[in-house]
């Protein structure tokens, strides 16, 4: 598995949203690329990773 582009370790029961926690993420102020899939903020749904799984976490700022 790899998170922001670095090896992260599987575990089984390992999902989204809990990957998310350990990372000190808040879903809500965050947009999350999961494999083929990009999902905004909130929409984050809590599906369980595979050891395979690529995972992008970009953090929203305020600014212009």
């Amino acid at each position: 598995m790899q998170v922001n582009g670095n090896p992260f370790p599987h575990r089984p029961e390992l999902t989204l949203h809990a990957l998310l926690r350990e990372l000190g993420v808040q879903p809500e102020r965050v947009a999350v690329a999961h494999n083929e899939a990009f999902y905004p903020g909130a929409q984050v749904p809590d599906v369980p990773l595979e050891a395979g799984d690529v995972i992008e976490v970009v953090r929203v700022t305020a600014g212009g």
